[in-house]
Order: structure tokens, then sequence, then C-alpha cells
């Protein structure tokens, strides 16, 4: 049908658009939380284009939906304001049409939000904690910046660079610090560099005269080493476990937790499809504009029923991780008090439309 064709255009040409100015946004903004990590050496440009590209996928699942709602709502809201929609009352095409219409999109675009909460999402959280882990492990001495504390890896090496020589690229002052929970070590030397041998490719940090000092505490025992040089391997670590993520965590291997929190990520990924179909239709009578109220009129209130059903969202799935909620309302009486608010402006638009 024209007319179906017609709605399905103007509603997802502008979808499109304004979704991927969000996604540029959305990525620009998590950039500026890797560059300084890129900035002091500790992430590769690469590692952060990666590691930037994983978080829009993780976005999309809000990115989507919400684009969705606004969507219908300032485009049903223009038809009414340019009369469009008394032409097609005036044709016989009644709110089954526009409801029709907007349904199909929904429930394909609630298809593809669901298929990025259940399977691509926790996919790129995996990688994103891989990548992570894989940089604290790998870090690669020759990109520090001096004057500033680097924390990297699990057992946290804490780096101090005082000054950096660039002309025969050797690092001036430097203080490095182990601690494991007993023991804390900390080697101080004037200067130190970096060495790739030349046959292996193994790299090996220099120090040059300093001094390595070995604390236990509770026992008080100090053990102090001077040394002229001192060399420590960077050996390359691979990495064979992330741990357990639940974010990252398969959605069969959630179906089969019993555990309050792996349920409440379960259910969260499942309602996310069910969110986006009744966002999409509620986009309908909150688009209802009268022809002197233009386009916008009911933008902010759609922007605080999202805000408030959203907050809510989260609050169920905290309630839920807490164990103070069963699976039984779950996460889902957010979802059933939104149906509700759709029933009752729907019965509104059509005793308006009467």
């Amino acid at each position: 049908m024209l007319i179906n064709r017609y709605l399905s255009r103007e509603i997802l040409t502008p979808l499109v658009t304004i979704c991927t100015i969000l996604v540029v946004i959305f990525a620009g903004y998590s950039a500026t939380r890797f560059l300084p990590d890129a900035a002091n050496g500790l992430l590769t440009g690469g590692t952060v284009l990666a590691l930037v590209s994983l978080k829009v996928l993780i976005a999309l699942e809000v990115l989507v939906p919400v684009t969705l709602f606004f969507t219908v709502i300032t485009v049903l809201a223009r038809m009414h304001a340019d009369s469009e929609i008394i032409a097609m009352r005036a044709c016989g095409l009644g709110t089954g049409t526009l409801v029709r219409s907007v349904l199909l999109i929904s429930f394909l675009i609630a298809l593809l939000v669901a298929g990025l909460s259940l399977f691509v999402r926790p996919w790129a959280y995996e990688k994103s904690y891989w990548l992570k882990a894989d940089a604290e492990a790998n870090f690669d001495f020759s990109r520090l910046r001096p004057g500033r504390f680097h924390e990297i890896g699990e057992k946290k090496y804490v780096v101090f660079l005082e000054a950096i020589d660039d002309s025969q690229m050797r690092a001036e002052g430097v203080f490095i610090q182990q601690y494991d929970g007993t023991v804390r070590k900390i080697t101080h030397a004037s200067e130190g560099w970096q060495e790739i041998d030349p046959v292996t490719a193994e790299k090996s940090i220099v120090l040059r005269n300093g001094y390595h000092y070995q604390i236990t505490e509770g026992k008080g025992n100090i053990i102090l080493l001077r040394f002229q040089d001192n060399r420590l391997p960077l050996v390359t670590k691979q990495i064979e476990s992330i741990g357990y993520r639940r974010k990252a965590a398969s959605t069969q291997s959630l179906a089969a937790s019993s555990a309050a929190a792996d349920r409440a990520e379960l259910q969260w990924r499942y309602s996310t499809g069910f969110s986006t179909m009744l966002l999409g239709l509620l986009g309908i009578p909150l688009g209802v504009a009268a022809t002197r109220q233009g386009k916008y009129a009911k933008v902010f209130v759609a922007v605080i029923i999202f805000a408030i059903y959203y907050n809510l969202l989260a609050v169920a799935k905290t309630w839920m991780e807490q164990g103070r909620v069963g699976s039984l309302p779950g996460v889902w009486w957010p979802l059933a008090l939104l149906a509700i608010l759709l029933v009752i402006l729907y019965k509104r638009m059509s005793a308006a439309s009467r």
C-alpha cells in the first residue's frame, strides 16, 4: 500500500540519520575516556579505535530504541501540524493505518535490538575486556610519558619517569613499584631505557645506577640492594582468562545459571526487544499535536517519560540483583507500567478522534 511505504520512509529516513548522529556523538564521548591512557602510552591508537567501536556496539541497544521513540513522535507531530493526518482521514485512512505501519517498523527494529542485546552486546563486552587485559599485561615502556604515575597490570605496577631524553631515547629518574599485598618492591634508577633483542625480538628494560628495596609488611624485613646495571625482561604474557564477567557471559550460560544477578542480566537482555516495541507504539499518541502546536510540542513530555522509564528499568535490575524481588516481577514491572500508560493514551486518542 502506497501510504504504508510513505509512512515507513518518513520514519526510517530520519531514524537512520538521527541514530548515525547519536553514534558519532557517543563515539566521541567514548574516545575521550580512552585518550588519556593513549596519551600516557598505556594504549595504542589501534586499541583505542577498537575499544570505541565496541562501546558503540554496546550502546546501540539503548540508542536505537530511543531514536525510534523520538522519531515516531516528531514525524507524526509534523504530519499533524501540516494537516497530512487530516487529509489521510478524509481519504478514509484512520488511526489503524498509522498503528500498522509503526507496529511493523517497531517489530523489525525490535528484532534487531534483541539480537544486539542477546548476542552482539556480550560479545562486544568480552572483546573489550580482553583488549584491556592485554594492554595492561603487555605494556610498552617506550610509550610512557614523564611526570605522571602509570598504574599498569593486574599486579599494579606503578611507574614514574621524571624526564625523557628524546635524543638518546632514555628516561631519567625511573621509579618502579610492585605490590602483591604483602611484599612491596621498589626500584629507583638514575636512568633507564627499553631494548629489543634483534634475534628473539624480546623486550627488556635496562636500568642503570640505582637501588632496589624489598619491604615485607608486618615483619619489618627490609632488603636493600644497590646495582650498577639491571635488566628487567618484559615477557609477553598470553592472557588465558579474563575471569567471569556477567556482561560478557553468553545468553545460554546466563539461562543455565540460578544466581540472582545472572537472572537479572538475562531478563534485561530479553526486555530490550519488548521495550523497543512499546516505545515505538507509544510514539503514536505522543505524536498527536494540534495544528498550531508545532512538531516538538510533546518532545519534552517524551523526554520525561523515557527518563523515568529507563531509570525504573535500572532500579528493577538492581533490585533483582540484590535479591529484593524474584524472577516475577523481575525487571518486567516497568514494562507493564509502560504498557498501561500506552493503553491509557490510546484510549484518550481514540476518544479525541471521535
